[in-house]
């Protein structure tokens, strides 16, 4: 009995202790700013979004079908705040997020399915292509993190368009360390959700981050919903430890 008592006192000192070092680094949504001083200019992108296809409450199959048939043309001309706004609120991803629900087999691919789907969203496509993208999912992804927005399924869509293969292929170095910075942040506000992880190993997997990909790696094994056992605590040590190797205080 006492032994058990001393192991589950040491487990919760080890959470404890890792948590604190992380929240050391900010006190709050402006200090982290602050800190982070490269994040102002993303801080508000999109005041004000007038351009965006957003569906009628009242939406049918219907609405769905005519959206699906719109010609990517048709995006050209929209902001990127509206292209980013249009994916946000499309109904699929409001409401069933980046998954697939109904699929019953668990062994089905589900990160290289979300990819592939967004390789035929034709919003997503034009999305990617703007030059001002990284600033508008940075302002999106600040208000989130400002609002300390709980994961829903919405907000689980976002954070895998922000880990997607697209996402990450158009990112550069310097914006995914301030996207590893910032997933970090929202890891302190929100504890352990399950799809802010994903954003920290598509990071460190795009940069070939060898201490993560030679310990972790192999362990990543895709099913329906994401990755099986994946290691919270491992995750945010790698994902710390990436930020160091960049110079970068945590």
């Amino acid at each position: 009995m006492k032994k058990s008592f001393y192991l589950l006192l040491m487990s919760q000192l080890f959470f404890s202790a890792c948590f604190s070092n992380l929240s050391d680094k900010s006190d709050s949504f402006d200090v982290f700013i602050d800190e982070w001083d490269m994040l102002k200019p993303h801080q508000v992108v999109c005041s004000s979004i007038k351009d965006a296809f957003i569906f009628p409450v009242n939406w049918t199959g219907e609405d769905l079908d005519n959206f699906s048939a719109l010609p990517i043309e048709y995006f050209h001309s929209m902001s990127t705040c509206g292209l980013l706004e249009t994916l946000f609120e499309h109904p699929t991803n409001r409401m069933t997020g980046a998954w697939c629900v109904h699929c019953s087999n668990s062994d089905l691919p589900g990160i290289t399915m979300f990819n592939n789907r967004l390789d035929s969203n034709n919003v997503a496509v034009e999305l990617f292509k703007r030059s001002d993208c990284f600033s508008v999912l940075a302002s999106k992804y600040l208000s989130i993190i400002k609002e300390k927005r709980k994961s829903d399924f919405q907000i689980q869509f976002f954070e895998m368009l922000l880990a997607s293969d697209m996402c990450m292929k158009t990112l550069d170095e310097t914006e995914k360390v301030l996207l590893m910075a910032m997933t970090l942040e929202r890891k302190v506000d929100e504890g352990m959700l399950s799809s802010t992880r994903y954003i920290m190993i598509a990071i460190m997997k795009s940069c070939n981050y060898n201490h993560f990909l030679n310990d972790v790696g192999e362990k990543l094994v895709e099913y329906t919903w994401g990755y099986r056992n994946i290691n919270e605590f491992e995750i945010l040590k790698y994902s710390k430890q990436f930020l160091k190797e960049k110079n970068i205080k945590v």
